[in-house]
């Protein structure tokens, strides 16, 4: 059998805790007009699992048959690519309705413009769209326009200015995408975007933990692994409930006790510093250079600490900062879930190991 865990990025493993209940209330919130749901903003930090969740998401409502699914990738025409995704999961009948559109041809290769038509602008694709969404109003078909990992730029802009658009006229046309916390905070700060603040904001957080014990444990000991429930409850705590990690550390795993079919506490010990490499390979190291350099000043005040759970009192007197100075960076970190709020004037990181990580780059940066 081969390895099911997957920690590529951006790919869905075969092995992935499902997020059950919030991904049912978004697929019902999606099918109420009137939901702040409409307009769908899942963010989190790198590898906690927007995609897998995304696709989960649309693979739901696509079920229904009243609704299309169109998924759309950063650094294309947006516009071009929802009129050919739109055309290409359309049904027969409907592709026909599309192709009676005066002035169009759709071919297996997508839309084909009439000769007078030579360069297609915007304004183009905006009227050749509002045919298309008028016809499937007609038919009671809604759209559900997804985007992955959005970024501002012009032609996030622009398909952004439609959208709105689509969205005034009460088209029946959701739309979700996904971000980074950073990114996401970028595009809700351009004028044309602060429509979004109206919409449904979705902090994708860590897993339970008792999820990825009874997930590892399945897995493993349907496929002939010896694993006891000590170990188990290790090897979930070693990820933290970060879904790269829970892949990661499955993959590793799984490679490592292959032959023997046993994981025990030296298998661990084995794969450990790999696993600690890929992290900060893979993961931390983008998530730690997205930081500005006061976040990484809270984030090295924090990780100096003797403690896991570090006192707001203690870190503001690491920083010798001011009250506010320290809370403002506090909200910053809680927002990028680089950290959490464990108690009152207490706060921890997320990750696994990254306070080791931090520390190690402070000592990296130190010359030590």
């Amino acid at each position: 059998m081969n390895n099911p865990f997957n920690p590529s990025f951006g790919r869905i493993p075969a092995v992935f805790l499902h997020r059950g209940q919030l991904i049912d209330d978004v697929v019902n919130e999606i099918n109420n007009p009137n939901s702040p749901y409409k307009i769908s903003i899942v963010y989190g930090m790198r590898g906690v699992g927007k995609t897998t969740f995304l696709t989960e998401v649309g693979k739901r409502v696509e079920k229904n048959p009243d609704w299309i699914v169109v998924d759309l990738a950063m650094g294309s025409n947006l516009m071009a690519a929802l009129v050919d995704s739109m055309y290409m999961k359309a049904g027969n009948e409907l592709q026909k309705i599309f192709e009676s559109i005066k002035g169009l041809n759709f071919s297996a290769f997508g839309l084909q413009l009439s000769a007078e038509i030579s360069q297609p602008t915007f304004s183009t694709y905006q009227g050749i769209l509002t045919n298309m969404f008028d016809k499937l109003r007609k038919k009671g078909i809604k759209v559900l326009i997804t985007l992955d990992e959005v970024k501002s730029n012009r032609e996030l802009k622009d398909f952004a200015g439609y959208y709105q658009l689509l969205n005034r006229k009460d088209y029946p046309v959701a739309l979700m995408m996904t971000g980074l916390p950073e990114n996401i905070s970028e595009l809700q700060n351009e004028d044309v975007m602060t429509f979004l603040l109206r919409g449904k904001r979705i902090a994708l957080s860590a897993l339970n933990l008792a999820q990825i014990e009874v997930s590892y444990n399945n897995v493993f000991k349907q496929s002939g692994f010896q694993v006891t429930e000590d170990i188990l409850s290790k090897m979930a705590l070693m990820t933290m409930g970060y879904s790269y990690a829970f892949q990661l550390l499955g993959y590793l795993v799984w490679n490592s006790a292959k032959k023997n079919k046993i994981i025990d506490q030296n298998l661990l010990d084995k794969i450990k510093p790999e696993y600690l490499v890929e992290l900060d390979q893979n993961a931390y190291t983008k998530i730690f250079s997205s930081l500005s350099k006061q976040d990484k000043k809270f984030a090295l005040a924090m990780a100096q600490s003797s403690e896991q759970r570090v006192s707001i009192k203690e870190i503001r007197e690491r920083l010798n900062r001011p009250s506010n100075f320290v809370a403002n960076y506090r909200r910053r970190l809680l927002d990028d879930q680089i950290i959490k709020s464990t108690n009152y004037g207490e706060v921890a990181f997320t990750l696994p190991f990254f306070k080791e990580y931090v520390l190690q780059q402070h000592r990296f940066e130190q010359g030590l």
